[in-house]
């Protein structure tokens, strides 16, 4: 790489991609030169606001248009759309969460980037945000003493409160497990290292109905699971227990705790980069807070391409890994499978879908 800025690319330009973009244009760095998306006139509205040139999908898939692709399509679209931009030699690639939807094809994406030469990262990038970095710091330095447990709970009312096309999150291999669990499973490796499953169980609440927007008051169905309750563990035996529901009207039950020999920390919500990390240590009935650390990224979604860019141009790995988000899929399906055996544990691979942003 020369001295002039990453030329970064947007492929899909629904909600997230302005929160990527605003992120990007902030930094001298990195260059968004342009979008696309399968519903074009999207893309050049997209185009409009960032200041970017609007492109074909396919024109936008070489490296002569992008140093850096930033692929935030549909789950299902994710594996063929690195793996094409892997096979044009684009030399960087970022993909929205999860990586793929099948734990084969994210291994096999994995390998097929390592023998092409790509850097290859992947969403969340929460981690490094200051409130995982301060907690990761936290157990490092024994605050809290040998972990004992941890628990991480989402409980929400489901995306269909405030988002205008919510299906596209109960399709399958989405819910609460699918859409959300890769922030908590990720954050959960980060600061624990990889887990297993123990036990697993789901329920489906199928009926939904939208609450906002042009389609307030439609009615649809949920195909993934809306509930989810597992009992996982490190690989130093420590107790993980793991909460997705979309059907809780309202909760006070923490985002993240874990608890040690000599104290508890209580996190924030993962799908957010900063917040609150408060520390209870053991005997005390008060809980303070913890001084935040400070890093050099912006506090929002796209600091992890921002990484990327920084990983390209100096040769090294991205510190949000694929290996991470790979598994975050494998253990994604090992709970879905321990939650219902005759689910199998690798489901059908699937190569062709539309390109449409979410």
């Amino acid at each position: 790489m020369t001295a002039r800025p990453v030329r970064a690319g947007i492929l899909g330009c629904g909600m997230v991609a302005d929160e990527y973009a605003t992120t990007l244009n902030t930094n001298a760095s990195v260059h968004l030169t342009a979008c696309a998306d399968l519903n074009h006139e999207q893309a050049l509205a997209f185009a409009a606001r960032h200041d970017c040139a609007a492109l074909p999908v396919d024109t936008l898939l070489n490296p002569q248009s992008v140093d850096l692709l930033v692929i935030l399509t549909p789950p299902r679209t994710h594996a063929e759309l690195a793996e094409q931009a892997i096979t044009a030699r684009i030399p960087a690639v970022w993909v929205e969460k999860p990586v793929t939807t099948d734990p084969r094809a994210a291994t096999a994406l994995i390998a097929q980037a390592a023998k092409a030469g790509t850097l290859l990262g992947v969403a969340p990038d929460t981690l490094l945000g200051p409130a995982l970095e301060t907690a990761a710091a936290a157990l490092r330095d024994g605050l809290i003493g040998d972990v004992r447990s941890a628990a991480a709970t989402l409980l929400s009312t489901g995306p269909e409160r405030w988002h205008p096309s919510p299906a596209v999150f109960y399709a399958q291999h989405a819910g609460p497990l699918g859409d959300m669990g890769p922030y908590y499973l990720s954050a959960l490796d980060f600061l624990l290292g990889p887990l297993q499953v123990s036990a697993a169980t789901a329920r489906r609440r199928a009926e939904r109905r939208i609450r906002s927007g042009p389609h307030a008051g439609q009615a649809f169905s949920a195909d993934a699971p809306t509930y989810v309750a597992a009992l996982l563990e490190t690989g130093d035996s420590v107790p993980v227990t793991l909460t997705a529901s979309f059907d809780a009207a309202a909760t006070h039950t923490p985002h993240l705790e874990i608890h040690g020999t000599k104290g508890t920390l209580v996190l924030p919500d993962p799908n957010f980069h900063d917040g609150e990390i408060l520390h209870r240590p053991y005997g005390s009935r008060e809980a303070s807070a913890l001084p935040q650390t400070v890093i050099g990224l912006p506090s929002s979604r796209g600091a992890g391409v921002l990484d990327l860019a920084e990983a390209l141009r100096e040769e090294r790995a991205p510190l949000c890994t694929a290996e991470r988000a790979a598994r975050t899929v494998h253990l994604t399906h090992a709970i879905l499978h321990a939650a219902s055996p005759s689910l199998p544990a690798q489901p059908p691979r699937q190569d062709t879908a539309p390109t449409t942003s979410h």
